[in-house]
């Protein structure tokens, strides 16, 4: 009888956290906080991201915001939390992410690239990733080197405030622009199955079976 009521608790719980997750004008929006020299970030990505976007990508909307736990000193230089080499590589991630804007499936393939052996940028300071995504390396060192990513560090400090305030972990998690602390819970462990029954509730989507 325990491990019955245990299951069901567990199951009201899933179906509580499924409840929040909507799909909004046949999308759902992920948009993720990343730091590029943490583990919980790789792990995030590698484990849980690119396999719900490969399954899922038609209905999936992905924005990432390369900042994690960043501060702005008071002359402008940045302390990023796993030192010079994070803040150079989140630096970068940002650069490669804008040039790559118009193109949902070449941002995932870089960032996966960034967060696999050997993190081209993170360890080796390295435009590996940025090279295999087919973009010209000149223009993205200019971006890395210059004030011309000053506004990109601008627009990510301001992206991710309100996500590390709330939800204080890296990789932060967020659907559809709504902070939740449940869902992004629940996503580092199972966002493959959060989406697919968010997706089953549209017959349209052509979703089912959908497993815990």
């Amino acid at each position: 009888m325990a491990v019955k009521h245990c299951l069901l608790v567990a199951l009201s719980l899933v179906a509580l956290a499924n409840a929040q997750l909507q799909v909004v004008n046949g999308k759902i929006k992920i948009t993720t906080g990343t730091t590029s020299g943490c583990s919980d970030t790789v792990n995030f990505i590698t484990q849980q991201l690119a396999d719900a976007y490969e399954e899922y990508k038609e209905f999936l909307d992905i924005e990432f915001v390369p900042w994690g736990r960043t501060i702005r000193n008071d002359d402008g230089t940045l302390t990023c939390q796993f030192g010079v080499n994070d803040c150079w590589a989140n630096r970068l991630h940002r650069c490669v992410l804008d040039k790559l804007k118009d193109n949902q499936q070449a941002q995932m393939d870089y960032m996966a690239c960034e967060f696999t052996t050997p993190f081209p940028s993170f360890l080796l300071r390295s435009y590996q990733c940025a090279a295999a995504a087919g973009l010209n390396l000149v223009e993205v060192d200019v971006c890395v080197a210059t004030p011309l990513g000053d506004s990109l560090d601008t627009a990510a400090q301001t992206a991710a405030a309100q996500p590390m305030q709330i939800i204080n972990f890296v990789p932060s998690i967020v659907f559809n622009d709504n902070i939740n602390i449940e869902l992004h819970n629940a996503a580092r462990t199972r966002l493959k199955s959060l989406i697919c029954f968010a997706l089953a509730e549209l017959p349209e989507s052509g979703v089912s079976n959908c497993q815990i």
